[in-house]
Formats: C-alpha cells, sequence, structure tokens
C-alpha cells in the first residue's frame, strides 16, 4: 500500500474541509444557517467533531489505498458515492437546507477525488 498517498489523501482532505467550512470561501455562515447551528463561529475549534470527522476520511482514505493497491478504483468509487448518499440522507432526515447538503455532498465528492489524485499522482 502506498502510505506516502494515503498520508497526502488524508492532509489534503483535512485542509479542504477547512476551506469548504472556514471563512475562506464564505460558505460558512449560510451552511450552519442551513445546519440549524449557530452561524456564529466557536470562540474555540469543536474538537470532538473534528476529531469524528479525522477517523472519517482515514477510514475513506484507507479503503481509497486498499483498492488502488487490487487496481479496483470501481470499489473505491462506490464507497465514496456510498459515503456521500449516507450523509445526503441524514441531511434531509436532520432538516437541513439544500445548499447545507450540497455543500456536505460536495466536501464527500470532493475529498474522494483528492484521495484518488493523491494515488494517481504518488
Amino acid at each position: 500500500m502506498n502510505w506516502i498517498a494515503f498520508i497526502v489523501g488524508f492532509i489534503a482532505c483535512s485542509a479542504f474541509g477547512f476551506l469548504v467550512y472556514g471563512p475562506v470561501l464564505g460558505l460558512q455562515q449560510r451552511w450552519a444557517e442551513g445546519s440549524n447551528i449557530d452561524p456564529e463561529p466557536p470562540e474555540k475549534m469543536p474538537m470532538g467533531p473534528l476529531f469524528t470527522n479525522w477517523i472519517a476520511i482515514a477510514i475513506l482514505a484507507y479503503i481509497v489505498a486498499l483498492t488502488e493497491t487490487k487496481q479496483n478504483l470501481t470499489v473505491a468509487l462506490l464507497a465514496i458515492l456510498a459515503c456521500a448518499a449516507y450523509v445526503a440522507n441524514t441531511g434531509a432526515w436532520i432538516n437541513r437546507s439544500r445548499f447545507a447538503i450540497t455543500v456536505d455532498v460536495g466536501y464527500v465528492l470532493g475529498s474522494g477525488v483528492l484521495m484518488i489524485l493523491a494515488h494517481a499522482i504518488l
């Protein structure tokens, strides 16, 4: 398994999350409102959700790495799509706005692309 690509994919997805959900792209307030949470950024980083997200990224990056080893990109794509569908479904059940669901699904799909690119490049 290409551990360097795994680590690069993990770091790229973490940085992508800060870009998508942080103030840089300007999505943060509208996403928060659409997610029914306080749009004001917290004073300190919420470590519980952040840690859970890192676990999810690591698991998906590991799946992508394993499928790359076996030259079976289809399984990686199906895993990424399953994660995106699950995120969309959960967002709909808890009454998030379409915008917030789209941001969340876009994050999952973008993360998958970054993971696959890490393996293609490295």
